[in-house]
């Protein structure tokens, strides 16, 4: 049976054909797993490792992903999973669906009625430069340049570059706080992604209702008119929530958990508290400030941290649904650890 590529849990306990395209040229068939009242949204993969394509392959792929999330998007409400999540088989998606069914139903619960949208904001990069150039003293430095050879005072070309750049960043700010500001007002929830280039002067994604995008649009028209055209304001959506909520799937390896296991000196019973303990108390034996004459000290650290994590997510994941879950005692045995799924809800603000 081939692997099964994972694009988004919906709330249905029924089996539905989606009329997308799927990831997979040969079997484009895109369709629902239920388990009791929630399904996955899934098809045959044709990759099962997505992190070694190279760049146009894996966007060729990304478009794909999401196409098939707004389309499922427009019958369901949606909790997206993340690209590049392939499981071995159906087996293991119910596996998925049994072990996460309460955390997913409380998202989409959350999520019901709700887009996202991205708003992207641009400005005139020339004119910005231009004005820069005129600000002191980098306008009477650059002048001094200007007249001396090129090979000469090149410690006053840099510190030029420098205080341009520093100028650029302070102007940046200054203008997204006063962007992001009206933007909040109209939004359930916001996050603020980095710029992809020196034209961007912020790119926002909105957690929104509905019925709020028309009070978006009125906003945007108003930012729009206050800043005189000066700016390029683009919004794109709705969308599925990505940036709010977003499923992580990882298979554990037993190896991988066993040797982490005993790197913290954690029993083959233990819950949450305890793996936490144990690492506190491995860590302040550790810790580089307390050795700083140990140089092997910090990879030591930084093994025992990994290990943490990954039985933090081990033990999050085991005592998913679970009634008191920091209490609840997980087996790191290898049949339980190759039965468990780590799931993770990513990017989740106010959803939690």
């Amino acid at each position: 049976m081939s692997a099964t590529y994972i694009y988004a849990i919906i709330p249905t306990g029924e089996e539905v054909v989606f009329d997308v395209a799927g990831m997979d040229n040969h079997d484009d068939r895109v369709y629902s797993i239920p388990h009791g009242d929630v399904a996955a949204v899934v098809s045959a993969s044709p990759v099962v490792d997505y992190r070694g394509l190279k760049r146009d392959e894996a966007v060729r792929h990304l478009v794909a992903h999401q196409g098939v999330v707004e389309a499922v998007m427009q019958e369901f409400a949606v909790l997206p999973v993340k690209f590049g999540t392939v499981l071995p088989d159906q087996a293991r998606v119910h596996r998925l669906l049994a072990q996460g069914r309460k955390l997913f139903r409380t998202a989409l619960e959350k999520l019901t009625g709700l887009v996202q949208m991205e708003v992207v904001v641009l400005w005139g990069l020339e004119e910005v430069f231009q004005e820069i150039a005129q600000e002191e003293p980098i306008a009477g430095l650059k002048a001094q340049v200007q007249a001396q050879r090129p090979q000469e005072m090149l410690a006053e070309r840099v510190a030029i570059g420098q205080m341009v750049k520093s100028s650029l960043e302070r102007r940046r700010g200054e203008l997204e706080a006063r962007l992001v500001a009206p933007l909040r007002e109209v939004a359930i929830d916001l996050v603020v992604n980095p710029p992809m280039d020196d034209r961007m002067v912020t790119n926002v994604a909105l957690l929104m209702d509905r019925s709020g995008c028309q009070a978006l649009e009125r906003q945007l028209e108003a930012l729009d008119k206050e800043f005189g055209g000066r700016l390029h304001f683009r919004c794109i959506g709705p969308l599925p929530p990505y940036s709010f909520a977003t499923i992580e799937v990882r298979v554990p390896s037993f190896p991988e958990v066993d040797a982490a296991r005993r790197s913290l000196g954690v029993g083959e019973m233990a819950s949450l508290d305890e793996i936490k303990v144990r690492y506190r108390r491995a860590a302040s034996r550790l810790h580089p400030d307390l050795n700083p004459q140990a140089p092997e000290t910090q990879a030591h650290m930084a093994e025992l941290t990994r290990a943490y994590e990954l039985l933090t997510a081990y033990a999050e994941s085991y005592g998913l649904g679970a009634e008191g879950a920091q209490q609840a005692v997980c087996s790191f045995h290898r049949e339980a650890v190759e039965q468990t799924l780590l799931i993770a809800l990513q990017g989740q603000t106010r959803l939690a």
